[in-house]
């Protein structure tokens, strides 16, 4: 209506990093309700949400940079690039989703969201190491938040009456240091090859078939392919394919550091769905809330500094 009254609607950078948020957060959710069979249906390998996912960015991603291709000119893909894109994807798409999925079904959604957090301590590092630049003042206060945070987060006993569950931990931290190195690698691609929509169509390329030759589903029997097609997998993957590229968006028109403080609010809004879309399937108490809520502040503090 707005465009045909002349009025043209600009939305910021700001605006889509929420979006992104209330995505990945329904992503997160999903993923706990088809991988413990939430409401009474069976439930699904997380592997194979994974799946589901990759396809997904293969169709939106395949598409935008089909379109894009029609106006580029000059700033293609070299072959450096395709192979950042290439480790990129490999490394966090594919092994770094694997992981976090996994984790969703080991430590529950809201604690295994949290504790992917130290994925900015990841990137951080990188960024430290590779600049050798020494860690700001606020920085290091940032750090300190998220390790306390995290350090709630892991010992939160509510709902667990087997104690904390450090294989579904390691899982978690694996997945944020696939993560921070996945993006470090396509972060050095972008400079190269300035194209988000091409460097993620690029890089499903190759963790989709690696995906596929990982679960070979042409050995499955029909039932199990009849997962592929479940409502709470579909949506699972398609929330976080329209997360990565409302990101994308986010980063393209805001500072980079203002979209990823508030892409983390994830972590409060997974929190929030939990309690309504997951009813007593992601438990959790006052520790859990209060953790997350350090370690978003902090790793604001790390990414500010």
């Amino acid at each position: 209506m707005g465009a045909a009254y002349g009025v043209e609607v600009r939305v910021s950078g700001e605006a889509y990093a929420l979006l992104a948020a209330v995505a990945f957060a329904l992503s997160t959710v999903f993923t706990r309700r088809f991988a413990v069979g939430a409401g009474g249906r069976a439930p699904v390998r997380p592997e194979v949400g994974v799946l589901v996912s990759l396809a997904t960015d293969l169709v939106l991603f395949g598409s935008l940079a089909a379109a894009e291709a029609k106006d580029r000119a000059g700033r293609g893909l070299t072959w450096e690039s395709g192979v950042l894109f290439v480790v990129g994807a490999v490394v966090a798409s594919m092994l770094g989703r694997n992981l976090a999925y996994l984790s969703v079904k080991q430590l529950g959604a809201a604690r295994s969201t949290a504790i992917r957090l130290c994925n900015t301590l990841f990137a951080a590092a990188v960024g430290w190491v590779w600049l050798r630049d020494l860690p700001r003042p606020w920085q290091v206060a940032g750090a300190v938040l998220v390790t306390v945070g995290l350090w709630l987060v892991v010992t939160e006993q509510e709902g667990w009456p087997d104690g904390t569950n450090w294989a579904g931990v390691a899982s978690a931290v694996g997945a944020a240091l696939a993560f921070a190195l996945g993006d470090t690698a396509r972060r050095a691609a972008l400079q190269i090859t300035p194209s988000p929509p091409l460097g993620a169509f690029v890089g499903v390329c190759a963790a989709l078939p690696a995906q596929l030759a990982y679960l070979q589903p042409w050995r499955w029997p029909r039932e199990a392919l009849r997962q592929l097609w479940r409502a709470d997998v579909l949506a699972s993957g398609s929330f976080n394919t329209v997360a990565l590229l409302l990101l994308f968006f986010a980063f393209q028109r805001a500072p980079v550091a203002n979209a990823a403080a508030l892409y983390n609010l994830q972590v409060l809004l997974v929190v929030l769905l939990g309690r309504w879309m997951l009813r007593g399937e992601d438990p959790g108490g006052s520790r859990l809330v209060a953790g997350s809520a350090l370690a978003v502040s902090g790793a604001a503090l790390v990414l500010w500094g």
